[in-house]
């Protein structure tokens, strides 16, 4: 990726999603994918591969919703304490490769730099405590501050209001394509996809937006 792609000269602020993005992805998908079943097995009395099923078309069900990212509504579904199984995984959480020397050139360029997760508060604790992410963004905005998932064009508007952005001069960088297409059709001027949100996987094509593979990728033009 070159200076061209990415207009720097047009970009005020860039916002940054948080797990996959900033955060290596693996660890997640290792307590969503093996932590969590495991356990849900052993505490319902269930096949690892029926907890896996039943999980995973619950989570199919509410995907995109509030609930899908609340460790409370997570809980009281399974039954267990999911902020306690994120932290047995915690020496896991790590930066994706070039993320935070990224974000130190974005802060010595003068741009602003802002976290906006549909994480739960508990879980960016827990991965705060790890990295010493707030001290390396000017803040750290959940959708459980707002109720509103970043999937819905609410949370766009009320983001931009409270934190005084301008849409047309923000970049966005998320994993999700379903995420940036919402800031999109918002009017985030400028949206970017990871192409490997998790270190372990390949990387994805065809996300629907720009897309890149490592952050050295995207320092062309910046300072």
């Amino acid at each position: 990726m070159n200076a061209s792609l990415i207009p720097w000269q047009s970009i005020d602020t860039v916002l940054f999603d948080m797990d996959g993005t900033l955060l290596d992805l693996n660890y997640d998908n290792q307590v969503f994918s093996h932590l969590l079943p495991t356990a849900y097995a052993r505490k319902h009395g269930l096949s690892e591969e029926d907890a896996q099923t039943q999980l995973h078309s619950h989570m199919m069900q509410i995907l995109g919703s509030m609930d899908f990212y609340r460790f409370a509504y997570w809980n009281q579904f399974t039954g267990l304490d999911m902020a306690a199984l994120h932290r047995r995984a915690a020496p896991l959480i790590c930066f994706l490769p070039g993320a935070e020397h990224f974000l130190q050139q974005v802060a010595a360029s003068g741009k602003r730099a802002l976290i906006v997760t549909n994480a739960d508060r508990q879980s960016f604790v827990i991965k705060d405590a790890e990295l010493q992410l707030t001290a390396k963004v000017e803040s750290v905005v959940s959708s459980h501050d707002f109720n509103i998932p970043k999937e819905a064009p609410e949370f766009w508007q009320t983001l931009v209001a409270k934190m005084s952005i301008d849409p047309a001069r923000a970049l966005f960088i998320d994993d999700t394509p379903r995420v940036l297409d919402a800031a999109r059709s918002f009017g985030i001027g400028h949206t970017l996809a990871v192409a490997k949100p998790d270190t372990q996987k390949p990387a994805r094509q065809d996300l629907g937006h720009t897309s890149f593979s490592h952050y050295d990728e995207l320092l062309a033009g910046l300072v």
